[in-house]
């Protein structure tokens, strides 16, 4: 790749974490490219060289938080298989990025694709993608499980957890939700049992 290409590349990349970052800390409705520009470091003008308006920003970065779940669950499930991480390990782990930046910045586009529905399409594809990768993931994670029974686990899992990342907008307690990943835990494990 030559210079100025890596540079590109470089600024890209700068201006979309920059974006999920002002996303995270000032919700949609404050987001603006200037912003994001001003995160970045970099110009307005170099920012609009890159992506032509919000949407397409968002959507970029939003794909680009999606693969760094997905690669990091698939990692997750590796450690679980070579026997450096137990399952409950693994739940901790997908806990900890769904508390995070990735669930705050979902929500934000969630509530916006709810009322603007070419913004949904852009993401429509996006997201059976990173759907279609978790199933996958999760079959892994429980071989032994039927595909619809692995994913029916895999739906109840994400869905708590998202349950759980809206709920922590108005409840700060480490322990209340240690607690509620702990009894899912013990579901899961019965439910792998049967």
């Amino acid at each position: 790749m030559k210079w100025q290409q890596q540079k590109s590349q470089a600024t890209r990349e700068k201006i979309l974490r920059a974006s999920l970052i002002c996303l995270e800390r000032d919700g949609f409705h404050n987001l603006s490219l200037a912003r994001v520009a001003s995160e970045a470091d970099v110009s307005k003008g170099a920012l609009t060289h890159h992506f032509s308006n919000k949407d397409e920003l968002i959507t970029l970065a939003m794909e680009v938080l999606l693969a760094e779940f997905v690669e990091t669950l698939q990692v997750a499930v590796n450690d679980v298989h070579a026997g450096r991480m137990s399952v409950d390990d693994c739940l901790d782990e997908i806990w900890r990025i769904m508390s995070g930046q990735l669930y705050m910045v979902t929500l934000e586009i969630v509530l916006k694709a709810r009322h603007e529905a070419e913004f949904k399409s852009a993401l429509v594809p996006l997201v059976r993608h990173f759907h279609i990768r978790l199933n996958d993931i999760w079959q892994q994670l429980f071989p032994e499980l039927a595909p619809e029974r692995a994913q029916a686990l895999m739906n109840l899992t994400m869905n708590l957890l998202r349950g759980m990342g809206t709920q922590s907008v108005f409840r700060e307690d480490r322990s209340y939700f240690n607690e509620l990943l702990t009894t899912w835990k013990e579901i899961l494990a019965q439910q792998l049992a049967r």
